[in-house]
């Protein structure tokens, strides 16, 4: 499975000024507006652009018409499945299915008969499927859960329960 990354563009966009010639130099304002093409008065404060100037929404002219560029939210990656615990060579050999395919990590996570909280156990890399847990004690069962994170958040397996004879 590929890891991918989401990368956001912005466009950007160049805006060239002209200043104004030698062939008008007179210093009333409505005069001087005019002799620019597509201008009626020299009240025409306001410079037009082809393209966003920002990353975020912006609006444009009179109408108030979005032209900014938006970056999509990223999505949490999906939940692993299949998860299993079986007591191997002095431990506990957890597996699961990564069908995610925009995680960045995984966190194991485990806790004992009677807690009430989760401990991570391991934090690991994408793609991980496997994890063989030597810091166990005989005699107590685990709970073990794995969390798949990306940027756009987390999603969290089923539990599974193992005793460890």
């Amino acid at each position: 499975m590929l890891h991918r990354h989401l990368f956001a563009f912005t466009l950007t966009s160049t805006i060239l000024a002209a200043g104004c010639g030698d062939d008008h130099k007179g210093s009333d304002a409505t005069t001087h507006g005019n002799t620019h093409p597509g201008s009626s008065s020299g009240d025409d404060t306001a410079a037009e652009t082809s393209g966003p100037e920002t990353s975020g929404p912006t609006t444009s002219g009179a109408t108030g018409e979005s032209t900014g560029s938006t970056t999509a939210a990223i999505e949490p990656p999906a939940a692993p499945t299949g998860l299993t615990a079986n007591i191997l060579d002095g431990g506990v050999h957890v597996t699961w299915k990564d069908v995610a395919d925009n995680e960045d990590n995984y966190i194991l996570e485990n806790k004992a008969d009677g807690e009430a909280d989760f401990s991570v156990v391991l934090e690991m890399p994408f793609d991980s499927v496997t994890y063989h847990d030597i810091d166990v004690k005989a005699g107590t069962a685990y709970t073990y859960r794995v969390k798949a994170i990306n940027t756009g958040g987390e999603s969290v397996s089923d539990e599974v329960t193992v005793q460890v004879p």
